[in-house]
């Protein structure tokens, strides 16, 4: 299968998810999310879009802008669609729903577990990094939550995770060194993900097999 991978910014790559989809023998095209095109996001077999540190409502930066009614309309025509955090929010705003500053002012970085969820798969604990949080769209199942956070919905043919699946150790590491100074217990992190990363592993997988089969693909 053909998949469009939408990495929305070079400090969020696709890490162990496009490592895993390549083994599978799929075919991987990378695009950025300040050039992906309309006609690429509405032909592609299979979309999957990544992380990044900016927000879906940060509408005066331009792709970002632009990035929304192209996914709208790939929602609509229920073409099989993947998100991670910023992609996840990006569906939920595409779709009617919400994203907006967790107003408690709480920011989520390092590993953490899932308080509940529908589905065995989504089970955590799972990186995480974010501090902007999900009001769902309407016609959206939520499948799994922590901390009064939505963690993963879902609508026909589309799945979205703002947890981090994809995030290896290197990848967790460097928005460590980029987060405000003291935001990070480095070596705490440094400690969970030798540990986690690899404890993971047949977790991940069997995740990300379930993000294809909820996509419809």
């Amino acid at each position: 299968m053909k998949i469009l991978l939408i990495r929305n910014s070079e400090t969020a790559p696709e890490g162990a998810f496009g490592e895993w989809l390549a083994a599978q023998g799929h075919a991987l095209e990378v695009v950025r999310g300040e050039d992906v095109t309309h006609e690429q996001m509405q032909a592609a077999e299979l979309v999957v879009m990544f992380g990044s540190p900016r927000a879906v409502y940060q509408t005066e930066i331009p792709w970002i802008a632009a990035q929304r009614p192209m996914v709208a309309a790939r929602l609509a025509a229920r073409k099989p669609t993947i998100g991670i955090c910023f992609g996840a929010q990006m569906m939920a705003a595409a779709a009617g729903g919400e994203v907006m500053r967790n107003p408690d002012g709480t920011f989520y970085r390092g590993w953490r577990g899932i308080d509940e969820t529908a589905e065995p798969a989504f089970a955590g604990p799972w990186p995480r990094w974010h501090g902007d949080v999900i009001t769902p769209p309407p016609e959206a199942e939520v499948i799994a939550r922590d901390a009064g956070t939505v963690q993963a919905f879902r609508l026909p043919k589309a799945i979205a995770v703002q947890f981090h699946p994809e995030a290896t150790p290197d990848i967790m590491q460097n928005w460590a060194s980029l987060s405000p100074p003291g935001a990070v217990d480095e070596a705490a992190l440094t400690e969970d993900n030798a540990r986690l990363f690899p404890a993971r592993t047949e977790a991940r997988e069997a995740l990300f097999a379930a993000l294809l089969r909820e996509a419809g693909v």
